[in-house]
């Protein structure tokens, strides 16, 4: 059993003992959902004014009603060597970067120093290709950028062709059609922060070419057309867990990058969110979450009862409103809102294991397919919480 193998195995064990704590709908729940499996928990929680991830004094405090927390909680993130060869890179010009943003742009560079020196790239899911930029001006390389919107494959073309660089674009939708010919004969694919299906597509056409090199940074794995994970590695596929796209969504979710803006728009939204549902359950006589669309962030202006107002047009409910007024409601959301937080702090110190799960099951994958596999950061999670990589070369025997 190798080293990756090893360590899924025991991540693995570790949630599904205490899936209770995290595979649960917050949103959709009134009560603690485990409040029998774990009362002593929960009488702490419900003694705590505020609960947070991150809170060293209160972890302890669980750890010591929950000691089995402990073996999950004490991993560390390896980081990714920087290839010996990278260290002769010269640093890009400054019209390289024209057009990205300050942070995108530090990703990119500390992706690229981990990437294999090869003479052609195949870059998968590449928008307007700024990282096959970095790597075509890098010893004048070959890259190929494979991207289905064909206005961004045109200003990367554009842009490319400006920066004399030999880079040219595939514009060419994954997901309906796998036959992508730049991978018949590519020396390393490259994928910074693709999306769920799209870089799954990826590892299975990886495997099917046998490409040398592959380097990725996954993203958003709930953005697939599934219902439940469907694991990629014989290992994971022997896994008592079965996720849900909304686990899916807890294994990304921080709002460390967020401003404070965006964070308060968050907040208040998700309070009238709760609000409204409490008055919903109320008036429709019935203990069921009712799910209410995305709104414009406009909406929010005109406060708790202008936005039920609106949620009751949607979900045609406005008859009731005469008989049960939105304003008893205001207060009940924000304790509501109070012990979500609570409940959402606890799912959360979860999430890192959760996102660890879904890197090894593709990183073992690779390796029942022949790659020799390290993963790890390749940049501080300052500049973004997707900072995984997967970097892998192909042993043809092995």
């Amino acid at each position: 059993m190798s080293h990756l193998q090893t360590r899924f195995k025991a991540i693995d064990q570790w949630l599904h003992q205490h899936k209770a704590l995290w595979q649960f709908d917050s949103f959709a729940c009134l009560t603690l959902p485990w409040l029998q499996a774990y009362p002593a928990l929960a009488s702490w929680l419900k003694a705590q004014q505020k609960v947070t991830p991150d809170d060293a004094k209160q972890l302890a405090e669980m750890v010591d009603l929950l000691p089995s927390l402990a073996s999950g909680l004490a991993w560390q993130q390896p980081t990714l060597a920087v290839e010996t060869v990278r260290q002769t890179f010269a640093q890009a010009p400054a019209y390289l970067s024209t057009g990205i943003k300050g942070r995108k742009w530090l990703q990119i560079d500390a992706f690229a120093a981990r990437t294999p020196l090869v003479d052609h790239y195949t870059e998968w899911c590449a928008g307007k290709g700024h990282l096959g930029k970095y790597l075509a001006y890098q010893g004048n390389k070959q890259v190929i950028s494979v991207e289905w919107q064909q206005s961004l494959c045109d200003a990367g073309q554009q842009k490319a062709q400006q920066l004399a660089l030999k880079q040219s674009f595939d514009c060419v939708d994954v997901l309906k059609n796998t036959s992508v010919v730049s991978l018949e004969s590519t020396q390393a694919v490259v994928a910074l922060h693709a999306c769920g299906d799209l870089h799954r597509v990826l590892l299975e056409q990886v495997s099917h070419h046998n490409i040398p090199h592959v380097c990725i940074a996954p993203c958003c794995y709930h953005l697939t057309q599934a219902d439940t994970y469907h694991p990629l590695s014989m290992t994971a596929g022997q896994s008592r867990l079965t996720l849900r796209k909304a686990d899916l969504k807890l294994a990304v979710k921080q709002v460390a990058t967020a401003g404070a803006r965006e964070q308060r728009l968050q907040r208040q939204e998700l309070t009238y969110r709760l609000g409204f549902d409490l008055w919903q359950r109320h008036v429709r006589q019935t203990d069921q979450y009712l799910a209410v669309p995305s709104i414009q962030k406009g909406l929010l202006s005109q406060g708790f009862v202008g936005f039920c107002h609106w949620a009751a047009e949607q979900k045609q409910l406005t008859h009731l409103i005469s008989q049960h007024p939105f304003e008893d409601f205001q207060h009940a959301a924000q304790s509501r809102y109070q012990e979500l937080q609570k409940q959402q702090a606890i799912s959360q110190l979860f999430r890192p294991a959760l996102e660890y799960w879904l890197i090894l099951d593709r990183a073992i994958y690779l390796q029942e397919q022949g790659y020799q596999v390290d993963i790890g950061a390749f940049c501080d999670v300052s500049l973004t919480p997707r900072n995984w990589m997967i970097r892998a070369e192909f042993k043809a025997g092995v």
